[in-house]
This record gives C-alpha cells, sequence and structure tokens, in this order.
C-alpha cells in the first residue's frame, strides 16, 4: 500500500501488445471493460482501484507484507483460503456476456 505502488500494462504506452498472456487472461479477472482500458490506454492502475476491479486480492501495509505473506501462503497450503472471484453486475453481464453486448464493447 505504497504510494510508489502501480500496476499495469506499460508495454502498450510504446506501442506493443501485452506480453505473457496479459490479452488472455486479464479479462477473465477484472472483466471485459477493465481490460480493454487497460490494454488500449496502458493507464496505471494504483492498488485500491486495483483491489476494487479484482486485479489484487489483498493490500497491504509494507510493514505488514511479510506476515501477510506467510499467512496467505500457510492458509492456502492447509485449504482455508480459496480463489474468490468477484461478481459481476447485471450491467457488465449483458455487455459481456453475450455476442450483441460484445459486438457493442
Amino acid at each position: 500500500d505504497s504510494s510508489k505502488t502501480k500496476m499495469g500494462l506499460p508495454e502498450v504506452k510504446l506501442g506493443l501488445l501485452p506480453g505473457f498472456g496479459g490479452t488472455q487472461n486479464l479479462h477473465p479477472v477484472v472483466g471485459l471493460q477493465n481490460a480493454m482500458d487497460m490494454m488500449l490506454t496502458g493507464k496505471d492502475i494504483r492498488p485500491h482501484q486495483a483491489k476494487k476491479m479484482g486485479l489484487v486480492d489483498l493490500v497491504v501495509a509494507q510493514a505488514s507484507l511479510e506476515r501477510v505473506a506467510i499467512d496467505s501462503a500457510a492458509a492456502l497450503a492447509n485449504g482455508s483460503l480459496k480463489a474468490k472471484r468477484k461478481s459481476k453486475s447485471m450491467f457488465n453481464k449483458i455487455l459481456e456476456d453475450n455476442s450483441i453486448g460484445r459486438n457493442v464493447i
């Protein structure tokens, strides 16, 4: 949760397509509209905005990062921490989950 932390697809600002599956893997996580915005503009995403859109699961202070990482790893290992997906709003379902809506986008 630092003011220096930024996420995004900076290669887009150089005219390059997102690498490492960015075009295929991003939209199921953050939704088609947010993914298109990130892929076409290269805007930086701040931590709290990334959490709100579903790009990250946790935003923690630097002082507690190691403790939270160890606790999360332990929870994943023992099965008490499950993957969670943000549910889509009705508007996003209409736009993203049918061919007519995708043609609009």
